[in-house]
């Protein structure tokens, strides 16, 4: 009778373990090593450069072992497609491009730019994922719902999209990216405040 109780209570230990085991992985699954409330992160950890009369011995920003430029993770276009930067005190500030082609650099919990203006028609969207997680895009608005599949750290992807005007919201849907801020605004429009 005593082995079967320690057999038993051997057999509920086990299970108990694994099932807490199963529930932390499940967790932790897409940030390994980072807990979801660990708020916000120091700025070495997300590859932003060390203050001026930092101690020694801090890690050396993650963007500089890529080969990028450390904290530079600015959204811009390629040569020769025209892009201006106008700010409303009523709109925020909106990047405007009236080219076809789009770069967003996709970092932690931000999508830079984050407030697009574009004209109408065919647009490519360039996404970068300069940060430290994997990134997916979705675009949806006046008859438009578009995807771009999940990209690793490092990778960039294109997305074509046809956009009538009107307005449509530009995010991040993978697991809690969006609620965490991980969106913005992209506005189809022929009249260009810059132009």
């Amino acid at each position: 009778m005593r082995r079967i109780a320690a057999v038993a209570s051997a057999v509920a230990v086990l299970s108990l373990t694994l099932v807490l085991m199963g529930w932390m992985l499940a967790r932790v699954a897409e940030h390994p090593g980072v807990p979801r409330e660990a708020g916000e992160l120091p700025r070495w950890f997300a590859g932003e450069p060390a203050a001026r009369g930092a101690r020694e011995g801090v890690p050396a920003p993650a963007a500089a072992a890529h080969g990028h430029e450390a904290g530079v993770a600015a959204a811009a276009i390629k040569p020769g497609v025209p892009a201006v930067e106008k700010a409303g005190a009523a709109e925020g500030d909106y990047a405007e491009y009236a080219g076809g082609q789009i770069e967003i650099a996709f970092l932690e919990y931000e999508m830079k730019p984050n407030k697009i203006r574009v004209k109408p028609g065919a647009v490519t969207f360039v996404l970068r994922n300069e940060g430290r997680f994997a990134h997916d895009f979705h675009v949806e608005g006046p008859g438009v719902e578009a995807y771009a599949a999940k990209f690793s750290p490092g990778r960039t992807v294109r997305l074509e999209v046809a956009l009538p005007e009107g307005e449509y919201k530009i995010s991040c849907p993978l697991s809690n990216h969006d609620q965490r801020g991980m969106h913005g605004t992209l506005v189809a429009t022929s009249k260009l405040t810059g132009k």
